[in-house]
Order: structure tokens, then sequence, then C-alpha cells
């Protein structure tokens, strides 16, 4: 019999028909096992955090904050208002939404960004206890990644272990505790301001961390060795370190305490002194502070029983253990001018004019 082409064709198609319906339930099932295997390796293998490379235009927003930029670089406290003026707060609110074009800056921020550690997905209802502020990575019009970044700041007062999470594509890295991630990402024209804060927060910590609670709950330290008194209380806090070995350590080494007596504008966070390090229990209490300096200097006349509103530390050229009244107060540390003072009450106020200087109670 001869075969002609459309016999042969439909026979093959036949026949293939038949091969496929015997082995459909099998391939079925081999495509289903194979899916799952996909979604599994999806699930379970590592993943890199956003790349960065071919971005050449960053968007921060702070509008998640409750009072955005400010909440971020400030924290929203009645302290602020003593600091920082109403004008100057207008203008770091104009900073919401910051976008940077600078390329060194990108590529540096780029470098961060890489270095998380991938701690899996993030699973819905998981809460974490930070605002995120939110980036946007672009090369011209085309968006090449977002994502939003949990930091528990304002950086000025964050913890030791203050945590630093990236959250992207549905998937959460990590970073070292106090990692300065969005620090190259920071707008220049706010370091002024930031530095005036944070130099007020380091008066602040220099009443309630070095003595406790304060004059108005020890006695008031001796003036010619004030600073030294501080050093010596900072040395004597002890923590136990749950997350080594359950032993106890000091809290606070000693380049941290000396970073605590120094102003940020005028003794930058890169100096040595200025790196924050673990607790250490190696450094030995009677070492002496020699080379030390101190941006801050208490006012000769404060005692125990003094009144609330006197002035107790106050900005000063550099020194040690000074001591005096408003001869010694510098308007030069900052910019625009003025200098920050610490009430007896635990008061900060930022002093712009020598009207406002003798105002102060100092005796």
């Amino acid at each position: 019999m001869r075969l002609t082409y459309a016999g042969f064709r439909s026979k093959n198609v036949a026949g293939h028909r038949v091969s496929l319906g015997r082995i459909g339930p099998l391939g079925i099932g081999c495509i289903f096992i194979m899916g799952v295997a996909i979604l599994v390796i999806w699930l379970v293998c590592p993943r890199n955090p956003p790349d960065l490379t071919a971005c050449t235009r960053v968007e921060v927003d702070y509008t998640r904050y409750t009072h955005g930029a400010i909440s971020h670089f400030f924290g929203y406290t009645p302290r602020l208002e003593r600091v920082l003026s109403e004008q100057e707060r207008h203008y770091v609110r104009s900073f919401d939404k910051w976008t940077i074009t600078d390329p060194e800056k990108i590529r540096a921020f780029a470098d961060q960004i890489r270095r998380g550690r991938h701690r899996g997905r993030v699973v819905p209802g998981d809460k974490i206890l930070a605002v995120p502020l939110d980036i946007r990575c672009y090369r011209g019009r085309n968006r090449v990644a977002s994502f939003s970044i949990y930091c528990c700041i304002p950086p000025a007062i964050a913890p030791a272990n203050a945590p630093v999470i990236v959250i992207a594509h549905g998937h959460e890295f990590a970073y070292q505790p106090r990692f300065p991630i969005l620090r190259v990402l920071d707008p220049p024209a706010l370091k002024p301001l930031t530095a005036r804060w944070e130099c007020a927060m380091k008066l602040g910590a220099l009443l309630f961390g070095g003595l406790s609670l304060g004059p108005k709950r020890l006695p008031c330290p001796d003036p010619n060795q004030w600073c030294d008194v501080i050093v010596q209380n900072m040395r004597r806090m002890h923590i136990t370190d749950y997350r080594l070995d359950g032993k106890r350590r000091r809290q606070y080494p000693d380049r941290v305490i000396a970073s605590w007596f120094t102003c940020p504008a005028v003794h930058a966070p890169t100096d040595a002194n200025g790196v924050h390090s673990p607790l250490d229990e190696t450094d030995p209490l009677s070492q002496p502070a020699d080379g030390w300096v101190s941006d801050y200097a208490m006012n000769s006349n404060c005692r125990e029983s003094s009144p609330d509103n006197m002035v107790f530390l106050f900005e000063s050229q550099p020194g040690w253990n000074q001591h005096g009244g408003p001869e010694l107060f510098t308007f030069d540390n900052h910019d625009p001018r003025g200098g920050c003072v610490l009430l007896n009450d635990g008061t900060i106020r930022f002093i712009r004019t020598e009207e406002e200087l003798h105002q102060l109670r100092w005796k």
C-alpha cells in the first residue's frame, strides 16, 4: 500500500496525540514539582541588596516621618525650639524631599547599600519599630531601584545598638548598628544646624551621663576638676554584655568619653576620639586624660543650691577643666555665630548675641 504524505501526516499526528495523552499526567506532575522547586529556591536562596550601579539620580523622601526632615535629623522635641529658630526649622522642612546627582556621592551610597546582609523575606504583619525614609534611584527617567531604610534615628542621639535595615523588593537586609548608610546623602546645607544640635545634645549628656542626675542630685563638682569628675564617673559605669559572654564591661570606652567633651562644629566626627567603639574593659581607670580637650567650660558660681535658671555649662575655646563666667563664652564655634549653654535644670539654649548672653543668670 502506498503511503501518501497526507496519510503519513495523519498517522503521525494521531500517534503523537496518543503519546501525549499517555504522558500528560506525568508531564503535569513534573511541571508542578519543578515549579515548587523553583519557588523554594527563590524563597530560600540569598538575595542581593539593590544594585545602584546604573543610578545617576537619588531621591530621598522623609515625608513618612511625622515632621519630615526635622524628625529624621533632629527628632522633634520641645528642646529643638530653643536651639533652632522658627526660620531655621522652616528651612529644614524644605528638605523633606531631597535629590542627589553628585556621581561621587551616589557611588559611595551604592557601595554602602551593597554591604547589606540578607535576613529573609518580609513576612506580612511584621512590624519594625522605626519610621522609614524612602529612596528612589533613577537613570534618566527610568527608575532602577526603590527601597525603604529604617534607621531608628535621629543620628545625633542614636543608641549604640540602633538597627539599620533596608527593605527592598520584599526582602530585608541588615547593616551594622549605627552604620552611616545615609551620611553621604545628607544635605551639606544642613550640616551647621545638625552640628549645633549634636553640640547641644553633648552638653546634656555631660550633665545627665557624667553626673547621673546633675548637680541638683549630686554635689556640684569642683570647678577646678569638673571635667575629671565626669570622666571618673563615666569610667565607673558598667553594663552586662549579654550579646557576647555575659561579662560586665565598661559602658563607655575612653574614646567615647573624650568625644562627649567636643563640639562637632569644632572637632569633626571623623576625628579618632569621635569613633564609637564596642563595650570595653581594658582601659585602666587610673589613666589620666592627658591631651584631652573640652569645648565647654563650667560656671564657677554654680553650686548645688543654685537656682534652676543659672548657667551650669557653656561653650568656650578648647581647654580642660575651664571655669569662669561669660568672659569665657565663645560665639565662634558655629555658623551662624552663637553658642550653647546648659542651665542648672537641664535646659539647653542657643545664644546668638551678647545681649542674650548677659541676660542669663551667672551668679
